[in-house]
């Protein structure tokens, strides 16, 4: 009996162990899908936003990108667009929730490809856009382009991706 109890609590110390080893140290997947993650619902805002938490909110997001940026923005029935820097993104931003009652932006699909050196990766994503609350969302396949920055990953690159529809 002795000897039951004691695998089960060593399996309950491995088991606590493994969990806390998981929270405390998250493989770089994780942190970058939780990133990316986070930058969709500060991109995300509803009408009864007030305007201190739109620009908090905007600020914040800006600083999930690198100063010099490379995003190029070529979504079918909109007009397509570069951006170069941060400053350029963010401004079009508070452009957009000026003229956007609402808009709820989600990841619902990431894969991620680390490069050998831990300290660039890939993630080829699905855009998930709902404005001012329509039926039909916009859809967007996405490549983004991460490095790692004083212990950050911060998006230098951002491309969109023509789909057959």
């Amino acid at each position: 009996m002795k000897i039951v109890i004691r695998l089960v609590l060593l399996a309950a110390f491995i088991a606590i162990g493994f969990w806390l080893w998981s929270a405390l140290f998250p493989s770089p997947e994780k942190v970058i899908r939780n990133r990316l993650n986070k930058a969709a619902r500060l991109a995300s805002f509803t009408a009864a936003e007030g305007n201190i938490a739109r620009v908090a909110n905007i600020e914040a997001l800006g600083t999930y990108f690198t100063d010099e940026i490379e995003i190029k923005i070529d979504v079918p029935n909109y007009e397509s667009h570069t951006f170069t820097r941060r400053e350029e993104l963010t401004q079009a931003a508070m452009a957009a929730r000026s003229v956007s009652s609402s808009v709820k932006a989600d990841f619902p699909d990431i894969t991620i490809d680390l490069d050998a050196g831990g300290q660039t990766a890939t993630a080829s994503v699905t855009l998930r856009v709902d404005i001012n609350g329509e039926k039909d969302a916009v859809i967007q396949e996405l490549k983004i382009y991460l490095k790692k920055v004083n212990g950050d990953w911060l998006v230098y690159r951002l491309d969109t991706l023509r789909t057959l529809h």
